[in-house]
């Protein structure tokens, strides 16, 4: 997911409304742009990687072609029915998780690789504190940590929730070292110029902060 509708959906039944209501703002039907150049540039090598909110899987999928062990964690039913039949399509094998990630963290092995297009940049505004607890619980020393997110650097009507880069650093730097925080474009289907967002990939540093 990386973009938002007029309507902010705040339970699992909204996300699974707004998909059964047509395609969502943020599904392309293709993989992000950006995960595509940061997988090119060969910074994080493949390994076990975690998907918070895949939505139809595009991204789920591109990673496992990628050489990926994926595992992609959604709340919507439609969604994930979809992603499926993407994969199967696309000889992909994911593991598509229905359900609370929150929930889902409980129990999961921490991942080489977490992948955030566009739930924390929603998550943030409701329950910070529990989404960092996420990412601790999810990755381990050496994990990378890759979010996308609205970004304050242009005013844009409808688009994603903005976050500035003040407020990433301070939000997120307590738990990670920052490879690189840079501007990139949200793809859309409904613009010709996608929404400006930050491309945040971190690592978790082998000593504690």
């Amino acid at each position: 997911m990386s973009e938002s509708t007029e309507t902010k959906p705040e339970t699992p039944l909204d996300w699974d409304m707004m998909y059964r209501e047509g395609t969502p703002s943020w599904e392309t039907g293709t993989p992000s742009g950006e995960l595509i150049r940061i997988l090119d540039e060969a910074v994080v090598p493949p390994g076990t990687a975690l998907e918070v909110g895949c939505g139809t899987g595009a991204d789920a999928v591109y990673l496992a072609r990628r050489g990926f062990e994926v595992t992609a964690v959604d709340c919507s039913p439609l969604a994930l029915e979809r992603a499926r039949i993407r994969a199967r399509l696309e000889g992909a094998a994911v593991c598509f998780v229905l359900g609370d990630v929150f929930e889902f963290v409980e129990t999961a092995e921490p991942f080489d690789f977490v992948y955030d297009a566009g739930f924390y940049h929603f998550i943030r505004q409701a329950d910070l504190t529990r989404y960092v607890d996420l990412l601790w619980r999810t990755t381990r020393p050496g994990s990378y940590y890759l979010a996308l997110a609205g970004s304050t650097g242009e005013a844009a009507e409808g688009g994603p929730p903005q976050v500035s880069q003040e407020e990433i650093r301070s939000e997120l730097g307590r738990l990670f070292e920052f490879i690189h925080l840079r501007h990139f474009r949200f793809e859309s289907p409904h613009r010709q110029k996608g929404y400006l967002g930050w491309s945040c990939l971190m690592r978790r540093p082998h000593i504690a902060r």
